[in-house]
């Protein structure tokens, strides 16, 4: 399924709800007090609440993991011709490519299928990777019935990725997550008429690799879903969408600090050098910039607002990543823009793939997401697939000089279904690939 069909059904089928009484759960908190030594917790076991089950049994999770060890090539053959014209082509020395396909190695390391809630099988919407060697992924479905679900997974000493927990959610599509060292936060569209709107962000306790329902807490807020969330450790962020607003919440008591309309905001992420946080807005697309931390009578303080090329399909997913004081910026038929952050300037693109040069429609050939490190680019292009690119210069530069970007191919998996989210970090590429689950890819440089 192409993404922006699924983001769109989460806006469109929860458009008609009706008000809702405000409800959160409790927070209950365990004290263990000894004089001396006291021995260890236990590690959580599976859990289930009438709308969450936890899996915390490894043996159990394990059956939905393979580990393949398998080359990922990449594909220059796939790569549109149209895809090296304008500023998007780049040349080394040799008159080459900047980075040659050659130089990277990508090995499938994991790859896990997607859960199975009341009898559907949900597909992967998105990933965040921690610092470090955790990730969560997100799941929800096409369809009336909000159906979602969540991995924590933990790269071991060995370089090997495991699944170590899973929560499904039986009223819940979980569009993307975040997390930190105490707690996992869902962005939802809930189908649950009990809370005061569908948008919903959901908080989960962490006890070292395990997730678990005590101390779980649903937290309302305005417009029919919760599009994107983000967390520092000590403030989260979230995104609500087509008449929504951007929110700033406090994580250990889940209680708004502020909030700044914005219509049809899609992403958030965080600036931490310069201590900013920035928006990614569609329908037109625009970079919304705000002090960090700052409520004055509870509204965030907007820096600056900068037009982007692209993100003008309704109720689409538009993420964005900020290195080096740009904004890099999935923005669906226009590619992939990166926007300066002090000035607004776009100084680079990278455009999708041409989908009649790879016999699809227009409509399943949208980029949805892009990472970024050091001077590799990966992009996820709906039914189009992964897309490897490569800069002169460190992406991750504190500057705002155009980079010179070479296309390097497509990343051919043998079952990739539609890429509809990828992030990077360390040797670490996930790739959340729909009804094709989670893709764990190790990339080595030399």
């Amino acid at each position: 399924m192409p993404s922006p069909d699924i983001f769109a059904d989460y806006m469109n089928r929860l458009a008609s709800h009706r008000p809702r009484a405000r409800g959160l759960l409790p927070i209950v908190a365990a004290w263990l007090a000894f004089a001396g030594c006291y021995d260890q917790a236990p590690v959580p076991g599976n859990e289930a609440s009438d709308r969450v089950e936890v899996t915390n049994d490894e043996q159990e999770l394990e059956q939905r993991v393979t580990y393949p060890e398998t080359d990922v090539p990449i594909d220059g053959a796939a790569q549109p011709s149209a895809m090296l014209d304008g500023p998007a082509r780049a040349l080394g020395p040799d008159g080459g490519p900047a980075l040659a396909p050659s130089s990277i190695t990508l090995t499938l390391k994991a790859e896990a299928d997607p859960p199975v809630v009341n009898g559907t099988t949900v597909q992967a919407t998105s990933v965040w990777q921690a610092s470090g060697n955790r990730a969560i992924v997100s799941y929800g479905v096409v369809g009336s019935t909000a159906l979602g679900g969540i991995d924590l997974f933990q790269v071991t000493g060995g370089g090997t990725p495991r699944l170590r927990s899973s929560a499904t959610f039986g009223d819940t599509d979980i569009l993307a997550v975040s997390m930190d060292d105490n707690y996992v936060y869902a962005a939802q569209a809930s189908s649950n008429d009990t809370l005061a709107a569908p948008a919903v962000i959901e908080r989960l306790l962490l006890e070292g690799n395990k997730l678990t329902l005590a101390g779980s807490v649903q937290l309302p807020l305005s417009s029919f879903a919760t599009t994107s969330v983000a967390s520092n450790g000590l403030r989260l962020y979230a995104t609500t969408g087509d008449a929504g607003a951007v929110f700033g919440v406090d994580p250990s008591t889940m209680a708004v600090l502020g909030q700044y309309a914005l219509d049809d905001a899609r992403w958030v992420a965080f600036d931490q050098p310069n201590g900013r946080i920035v928006v990614a807005q569609g329908q037109p697309g625009r970079i919304s910039v705000f002090t960090e931390g700052a409520f004055p009578c509870s509204s965030l303080v907007l820096e600056n607002s900068w037009p982007f090329p692209g993100a003008d399909v309704a109720q689409s997913k538009t993420t964005v990543e900020v290195h080096g004081g740009k904004a890099f910026v999935a923005a669906g038929p226009e590619g992939v823009q990166i926007v300066c952050l002090s000035n607004g300037q776009v100084i680079g693109s990278v455009p999708r793939p041409d989908p009649a040069s790879l016999g699809l429609d227009p409509s399943v050939v949208v980029t949805n997401a892009v990472t970024v490190q050091d001077d590799l680019m990966f992009i996820s292009n709906g039914e189009a697939g992964v897309y490897a690119a490569a800069a002169d210069d460190s992406f991750e530069s504190d500057d705002c000089n155009a980079p010179t970007i070479s296309v390097l191919g497509r990343l051919r998996f043998d079952d990739l279904q539609s890429a509809n989210h990828v992030a990077y970090l360390g040797d670490q590429l996930y790739v959340a690939a729909g009804l094709g689950g989670i893709k764990i890819v190790e990339v080595s440089v030399r």
